[in-house]
């Protein structure tokens, strides 16, 4: 017989959130001297992992996040975030803007979860959009070489980790 916890919708939504918050703290670590790279990875994703285990082994769940990938504000957020993410790509390289790149991809992947508020209402969405954005606009500001260190790929980076981890840590 199945359990209400069975029963419970799955957090794909808060999931998504974690594992992308670990992909950002696979970026930053790449920003880091070499040395230092592969315990802060492997660090980032434990980080990842743990949160998302606490996730799926909480006794009761919110919404199961799964309906919000097909509603037609969603798609075309991610639809305009893709098309800006290949904008960019192509463009800031082209004008000698290409350390500027991964800061940008940080403010156009934030102003995508404007799309995650409209179709859910969830005000958590606009702080992530908020967060995502000034934290990568304060990355472009610092200098993107220090000897073997590049201070703006790791705030950009380990930022827009520690703001989806969080952001996906609210619907705990």
């Amino acid at each position: 017989m199945a359990t209400a916890i069975d029963r419970a919708p799955r957090p794909i939504g808060a999931t998504v959130g974690l594992f992308f918050g670990g992909l950002w703290c696979v970026l930053g670590s790449q920003a880091l001297p070499q040395h230092w790279q592969l315990p802060v990875l492997v660090a980032g994703w434990l980080v990842t992992l743990l949160l998302v285990l606490r996730l799926w082994w909480r006794p009761s769940f919110g919404a199961g996040g799964g309906a919000i990938f097909r509603q037609r504000t969603y798609l075309i957020a991610v639809t305009l975030e893709v098309v800006a993410l290949v904008v960019a790509n192509n463009f800031l390289p082209k004008v000698g803007l290409g350390d500027e790149l991964i800061p940008v991809v940080g403010i156009i992947v934030g102003l995508h979860f404007i799309g995650l508020w409209q179709a859910t209402r969830l005000r958590r969405f606009l702080g992530i959009a908020f967060a995502m954005c000034v934290v990568s606009a304060f990355s472009a500001l610092l200098p993107s070489l220090l000897g073997n260190f590049d201070p703006r790929i790791a705030a950009c980076g380990f930022g827009n980790a520690l703001v989806l981890w969080i952001g996906a840590g609210l619907a705990l």
